[in-house]
């Protein structure tokens, strides 16, 4: 009987099935042979819940040599003796076989052709990267430039970079998350299995067939896990403590004491540390709780005594960890100071610890660093911070609610009154752990999330099992039995597994329990890796993605009613708030949370205890709010008694099942499947690693279908750049009445590589020029003649593409390099007959029309499950596709191609300027008919254009009289007439470009590139939206305020189209804010931070992150975070912009007032200038000087004549002359008062009474 499973985790080994002295890498044991087999185990679910483990033990893994194409069998023995000359013979026997065989290659154009290559299979992955590694230099780094030399031959390496268990999933086709069948298997029962999974079977590669067709859904075993810490300080938690919080407490005390007598300060000293330890009372230090208990009161007075005399490096960089101190063997119940005993590295400088406390030429942060380091290496090592609550939330996959709410609290809590939830209480912290590792074995989850605990909860709960001595049990969480989950990283030494993920704000650090047979999610890297939002806290995010805009609300008695769409998540007694925005967002009563009493699912309302009014004049959005219980709290609370512990017992399970609610809303399972299905790689893979792997998978199989090998090719980290996509100059200004339509080609980079068959084997040859024509470079491949062997072949044509070339040139020493022309290049494609493609376009036509045929599906697709499925699966075909083009052009890709990537980008620099020219030439002066309007004469201009799209105006006129139409007469004639051009131009084009009309705007701003605003229509002239782009409306990390104040100038030039008007409000908002009638959160500025920078001492944000990080190491941001700030007057004046910054939060607590002038001219200024520029003639302050105009005239004459022959030059020029105008007329008055109010300057007119 068959058995019928769906896979989702794998596990990969060299597994020794007979005795093998030699259990690691090196071979030493040369009388012995390697018995290790490579085995792939997966781990399976079935439409039961029931789990299995599967291996595979006779798939071996293998690559190819490219070899001479004189080649015959007996020179691949050659080729095989010469291989086992450079290997010990304890490796002899695993290369299984080396073969000829006949494949074509991926590069270069050939007329496809076979081409000799050795296919080398072997038993495990040990002797293939061993010799993998002969092609490599002694580093194993850098590919060799040539080659392996074998007789006379430089021998290639081909798909050796493709991992074996990819390579397993191409040759069977199987899909990682899809279903399969087990014709044949032997099965392990009871006590012989090695796994916890429900059956255990070992098949062969022939008897495991893959269903690729099959769908249905299965009851994954979902687990969402959070911790809850203790603080023994009241800050962040840190599982292994230091002396800092003392230090800081200290340096604090002593700048009110600094005018007493060395002996009272040496006394106070001792006293504070003696309070710190127990001995006394001192409402201004906290407690330490040393390791080995109680210290004697006696023996650490005497300490303090000689440790106020000990002499301190201060120039010391290294860390505890690195220096070295030869201690005696302490015994628990002896107090472990640490004198006498050390090997110290810094008693070199004058200066004692006392010296360090006293002299107030250290800075305040430079004292903390070495009054902490000169505790660490003196006083008894400190207690971290406890884990005090673990909970667990269990949900199966496509139910509604979790079956088991779990929470694991330290000492006594009370029970909840919640269905399915259970609460147990440990007696001490290992308990706990080992107690959550047995509930996870116990439930047996198949997928465990969660949000950061790659970042938080893992490495301090592993922290805290070596500090408790409990690592090997809490680590035995695999579904292997008896595995510990964790890697040796050198001899002896242990870790959490830990990988990188690379996104746009740097390199992020992961860190987990690697369990074998359980796919880990971590929602924080998933939310940051897909999703631009401000701030990735768990409560922002849960807002933002379980909320829906409110269509209307009733007040009903004392109640209020409130209608939505979408009330996914919604549960009687949750908490919501609810945001109105207009440009930026106010949360409604300052953030209040509102609980839910009723839910009408049917009617799509859910009710409110109490009466609210909200501004339905602006978008109103209700969001997940949490039941959130402050840090501050948890730390309090979890020490006031079972039943304030419940408390934080219930908000624990509560934020676990608002990971599962984010899961199931987004269903980020079903996502993994389709994208792990399309390219054919583990759904872990795509958790764990970038984005490079799915590429690599997804190419490397469809040329296996097309018997096309890949080449392993080096990473390119100095190849020269190439022109990117085309941007017309754009003709600013601002057009009132004239529409501007713009067309834009469909998927024009993939349509690009299909049209001309831009492919790695399709191209013939190339040749590149200096700027002097000289020719410097060529490559394909010539016979003896000199003639290119695969040009001008019978049955082929070709297709030459040009573009510039660039080098990255420093104009001086020190500089940074300048991307500068040095030439151009010509590359020769070859069109294959009876329109077959290349490989590349081949795989995009596949990919376009597959995602084509599903969304199809997803119309006529009744079942709401399969029409999530169908979505996720079109969502991951366009992914596919659109990264294609990107990964030819990337220099670490494994199909890189360069020549690829930039004649793409120049056939679309072609394709633009087409469609510029259709538009200019056939409608730059012609007579038109139009449905309602009859004959007009179109004068068309392209307005701006860029990397597909171009926006142009017809200025239609009428053709007897030429006066102008305007206005709806004039966008309905617009947007007819640029459907007309769309169809056109399409039927011009190769297949299968297609230049399509998009939308019209009226009235429309174009401010510069990529940046500008309009009404947006379609297809019918009575119904518009806003839509911009590039402009301060759409930056996160511009304040608040200047979205109120933009948006609200954009509103009133867009819809009432009054200057005047324009400017009254700007003016309001000035004097406002002079005011300070601003909230301090419409001044916030948020930052993502980067993982590093050249000069972080000039990122005002990374300054700022570090000095929170020296403040507060627990909550230090990392890499990815959004730091929010406020700029504030600094009354120091400092010179680093990061010394103007800080934290709501600390200026509310430190009573610090913003910098108005700052938001004024480095926020809102620039972005209003450029508005204002637009109009600046017709602005009326600046018509009624006419001085002023004069003036203005005559320099605009003088810019026009000294810098006419520099269009850039002249641009830049009048930008800056209309730019200063704007502020003379609409800035300075304010700024000067603002600077005065900061100086304390009182003018003359403060003297005066204004009359109201």
């Amino acid at each position: 009987m068959s058995l019928e499973y769906r896979l989702f985790d794998f596990n990969i080994s060299n597994k020794s099935f007979e005795d093998d002295l030699d259990d690691d890498d090196s071979g030493e044991e040369v009388n012995y042979k390697d018995n290790k087999m490579f085995e792939i185990e997966m781990f399976a679910i079935n439409e039961k819940g029931e789990t299995a483990s599967i291996t595979v033990s006779d798939y071996m893994p293998f690559f190819f040599v490219k070899v001479g194409h004189s080649w015959k069998d007996k020179d691949v023995k050659v080729f095989l003796d010469q291989i086992k000359k450079e290997i010990k013979p304890y490796w002899h026997d695993s290369i299984i076989s080396c073969k000829l065989v006949k494949k074509k290659k991926l590069y270069g154009f050939d007329g496809g052709i076979n081409h000799n290559f050795i296919e080398m299979t072997f038993k495990n992955t040990m002797i293939m990267n061993k010799i993998k590694y002969l092609f490599y230099d002694d580093n194993n780094k850098q590919k060799l430039k040539r080659g392996y030399l074998c007789k006379g031959v430089y021998t290639q390496l081909y798909e050796a970079n493709i991992p074996p268990l990819l390579r397993y999933f191409h040759v069977e086709n199987i899909s990682p998350s899809g279903w399969v069948r087990l014709d044949k298997f032997r099965e392990t029962k009871g006590n012989s299995k090695r796994t916890r999974c429900s059956r255990e079977f070992k098949v062969k590669c022939g008897d495991l067939k893959p269903l690729n067709d099959k769908e249905t859904q299965v009851p994954y075993k979902i687990c969402s896990f959070d911790i809850e810490a203790s603080s023994s300080h009241g800050d962040f938690p840190l599982p292994k403590k230091d002396y800092k919080k003392l230090a800081t407490n200290i340096i604090d005390i002593w700048k009110s004491h600094t005018n007493i007598s060395d002996l009272k300060a040496k006394k106070l000293i001792e006293t504070l540390v003696l309070s710190a330890f127990g001995y006394g009372s001192n409402n201004d230090i906290d407690l330490v709780y040393p390791k080995c208990g109680r210290v004697d009161k006696e023996e650490l007075s005497n300490t303090i005594k000689e440790w106020l005399k000990k002499r301190v490096k201060t120039d010391d960089k290294e860390t505890k960890e690195e220096q070295t101190y030869d201690y005696e063997d302490i015994e628990e119940d002896i107090t472990a100071f640490k004198f006498g005993n050390q090997k110290s590295k810094f008693l070199k400088k004058d200066v004692s610890v006392y010296d360090i406390i006293t002299n107030s030429s250290y800075e305040y942060d430079d004292k903390i660093t070495l009054l902490t380091k000169s505790f660490t290496n003196v006083f008894p090592d400190l207690e971290g911070d406890k884990v005090t609550f673990i909970g667990s939330t269990f949900w199966r996959y496509g139910e509604k609610e979790p079956y088991l709410n779990h929470c694991l609290v330290l000492n006594e809590c009370d029970q909840l009154s919640q269905d399915k939830t259970q609460i147990d209480t440990v007696n001490n912290e290992s308990e706990l752990l080992v107690s959550w590792k047995d509930l996870i074995l116990k439930e047996d989850p198949d997928i465990i999330i969660g949000y950061n605990i790659f970042g938080f909860d893992y490495q301090f709960m592993y922290e805290r099992s070596v500090e408790t001595g409990c690592q090997r049990q809490f680590l035995e969480i695999s579904r292997i039995k008896k595995e510990i989950c964790h890697e040796e990283y050198s001899p002896g030494k242990f870790r959490l597994a830990q990988t990188k993920i690379v996104i746009a704000s740097g390199e992020h650090d992961l860190k987990y329990v690697n369990m074998t047979g359980r796919l880990q999610i971590d929602l924080y890297n998933y939310f940051r890796r897909d999703y631009n939002l401000d701030s990735y806290k768990l409560d922002y995010v849960a807002s933002y993605f379980i909320g829906d805009k409110v269509s209307k609300f009733e007040n009903i008695d004392s109640q209020t009613i409130i209608h939505t769409s979408n009330m996914t998540g919604l549960y009687i007694g949750s908490f919501v708030h609810f945001e109105e925005t207009s440009h930026s967002t106010d949360y409604y009563k300052d953030g209040d949370k509102f609980k839910i009493v009723d839910i009408n699912k049917e009617n799509k309302t859910f009710t409110l205890d109490s009466i609210e009014q909200f501004d339905m004049s602006k978008s109103v959005k209700w969001g997940m709010s949490k039941d959130d219980v402050t840090p501050q709290d948890i730390f309090r609370m979890t020490n006031e008694g079972p039943d304030q512990k419940a408390i934080i017992a219930k908000y624990c399970i509560q934020d676990c099942n608002l990971v599962h609610h984010l899961m199931n809303k987004i269903d980020v399972v079903t996502g993994y499947i389709e994208m792990s299905k399309i390219c054919s790689v583990p759904m872990n893979f795509l958790v764990m690693r970038g984005q490079g792997i799915k590429l690599t998978s997804f190419i490397a199989k469809k040329c296996r279908e097309k018997n096309t090998l890949m080449p392993v090719v080096d990473k390119k980290f100095n190849d020269d750049g190439y022109e990117g996509a085309i941007v017309l100059d754009p003709k600013c200004n601002l057009y009132l009445e004239t529409p501007v339509a713009c067309v834009d080609y469909a998927s024009l980079y993939p349509s690009s590589m299909i049209s001309e068959n831009l492919s790695h084997d399709s191209k013939v040859w190339t040749k590149e020029y200096d700027l002097d024509g000289k020719l410097i470079y060529e490559s394909g491949e010539k016979d003896e003649n000199g003639e290119y062997v695969f040009d001008n072949m019978d049955g082929y044509e070709y297709v030459d593409i040009t573009y510039d070339t660039f080098k990255y040139i420093r104009p001086k020493f020190g500089a940074a390099p300048v991307k500068t022309l040095s030439g151009k290049k010509i590359c020769r494609w070859a069109q294959f007959p009876n329109g077959e493609k290349g490989i590349m376009p081949s795989i995009l036509e596949e990919l376009l029309k597959a995602r084509m045929d599903t969304r199809k599906k997803i119309k006529t697709e009744p079942d709401p499950f399969m029409q999530n499925i169908l979505d996720k699966r079109q969502l991951s075909y366009k992914i596919t596709a659109n990264s294609l083009y990107g990964q030819c052009g990337a220099k670490t890709s494994t199909f890189y191609e360069k020549d690829v990537a930039a004649s793409t980008t120049a056939t679309g620099r072609l394709l633009l300027t087409y469609a510029k020219r259709i538009i200019e030439e056939v409608y730059g002066d012609a007579i038109c008919d139009t449905k309602n309007f009859g004959k007009v004469r179109t004068r068309a201009e392209y307005i701006y254009g860029d990397t597909d799209s171009v926006f142009f105006a017809f200025h239609p006129e009428n053709p007897e009289t030429g006066k102008k139409i305007v206005g709806k007469d004039a966008l309905e004639i617009t947007i007819e007439l640029a459907i007309e051009a769309g169809e056109l131009a399409s039927k011009y084009l190769k297949r299968p470009h297609d230049l399509e009309y998009e939308k019209t705007f009226m009235p429309f701003c174009l401010l510069s590139k990529k940046r500008y605003v309009g009404m947006l229509y379609e297809t019918d002239i009575n119904k518009c939206k806003q839509k911009s782009m590039g402009i301060v409306l759409k930056r996160r990390d511009n304040a608040p305020i200047v979205k109120d104040v933009y948006g609200g100038i954009i509103d009133i030039l867009m819809k009432d189209q009054n200057i005047q008007k324009a400017v009254d409000f700007l003016s309001k908002c000035l004097s406002d804010l002079k005011d300070g009638k601003y909230p301090l959160d419409k001044l916030i500025i948020t930052k993502s931070l980067r993982s590093n920078y050249k000069a972080p001492e000039s990122i005002a944000h990374k300054v700022l992150a570090d000095r929170i990080g020296k403040r507060d190491p627990g909550n230090k941001p990392s890499s990815g975070d959004r730091i929010a700030f406020v700029y504030f007057h600094n009354k120091n004046n400092p010179k680093l912009q990061g010394d103007k910054i800080e934290t709501p939060t600390f200026m509310l607590e430190n009573n610090l007032k913003p910098d108005y002038s700052h938001y004024i001219t480095n926020q809102i200024m620039k972005p209003v200038q450029q508005l204002f520029a637009l109009v600046l003639e017709e602005i009326p302050a600046f018509k009624r000087k006419p001085f002023i105009v004069k003036d203005f005239k005559k320099k605009v004459k003088n810019i026009k004549e000294e810098f006419g022959d520099d269009r850039v030059k002249m641009d830049k020029k009048m930008e800056d002359l209309r730019n200063k105008e704007v502020k003379s007329i609409l800035f300075d008055s304010y700024l000067k008062e603002i600077s005065n109010a900061k100086n304390n300057i009182q003018t003359i007119d403060s003297f005066f009474i204004k009359k109201r």
